[in-house]
């Protein structure tokens, strides 16, 4: 019986580094900065491990979806803090300084949108609708389409309507 050598390094896949890197993803940081972090695997790496490991691709699927209070949580800070800059001023009777809140409104509509990306069903404009029939399953279609009443020459309309052309033979082709 002969074996072979599997060639290539050995996998520094462990639990441990496993639940490092996606407490990392949960605080908010990318997969490609914790890549570029010392002592982490390269990203082709991280793919890797996401099909070996199962548990590690829910894992970080989980908690880049938890990541996205982050970012939400800064969008809401920078608006209170939009608000308290506005309020101070208007107290003052001072205008807001040009730029500041088209700067502010920037910075939240990354952060909102970084939230979406991480977790598009709590923070994603994407709508989802989804038809069901009475008992909940599929919706059910029926064609009664009764044509006894319909005159020959209705029909032949009807024809040329559908396919641009007049029919004006006897027997309708």
């Amino acid at each position: 019986m002969t074996t072979t050598k599997k060639t290539g390094r050995p996998s520094k896949y462990s639990r441990a580094l496993a639940e490092q890197i996606c407490e990392l993803i949960r605080s908010g940081k990318s997969e490609r900065q914790i890549c570029a972090m010392k002592g982490m695997p390269a990203i082709q790496t991280l793919w890797v491990w996401k099909e070996k490991h199962p548990e590690f691709l829910e894992q970080s699927a989980r908690a880049r979806a938890d990541s996205a209070d982050v970012y939400n949580d800064r969008r809401q800070k920078k608006a209170d803090e939009l608000y308290r800059i506005a309020e101070s001023h208007l107290r003052n009777g001072e205008s807001i300084p040009k730029g500041i809140v088209e700067a502010f409104k920037v910075s939240m509509q990354e952060d909102a949108r970084e939230a979406a990306n991480r977790d598009d069903s709590r923070f994603g404009d994407r709508k989802r609708v989804a038809l069901t029939g009475a008992d909940g399953g599929a919706v059910k279609i029926e064609n009664n389409l009764v044509l006894d009443d319909v005159s020959l020459d209705d029909l032949k309309k009807v024809r040329a309507l559908l396919y641009g052309k007049e029919s004006t033979s006897a027997d309708g082709n």
